[in-house]
């Protein structure tokens, strides 16, 4: 992983180019004056997000679907 840095006006200023170097793996350290104050960082690939997302919708439908109906459900 590769790490770059740039300052916050730089930043600002190549904000498509800076997210498609992060998109590829590597990381950006925003820095003002000369001290980082971010980072910016590839989170996990959309595969695994959706993939993680949908298990916990199956999780969230099997646990609504094996709740019991309370006492006056049906009135």
């Amino acid at each position: 992983m590769l790490k770059k840095e740039v300052n916050i006006s730089s930043f600002q200023k190549n904000l498509p180019e800076l997210i498609d170097i992060v998109m590829k793996g590597d990381e950006i350290i925003i820095t003002k004056s000369n001290i980082p104050i971010a980072k910016v960082t590839p989170i996990e690939s959309p595969k695994n997000i959706k993939s993680n997302f949908l298990a916990a919708k199956v999780i969230e439908a099997k646990r609504a679907f094996t709740n019991e109906a309370p006492e006056n459900w049906f009135g």
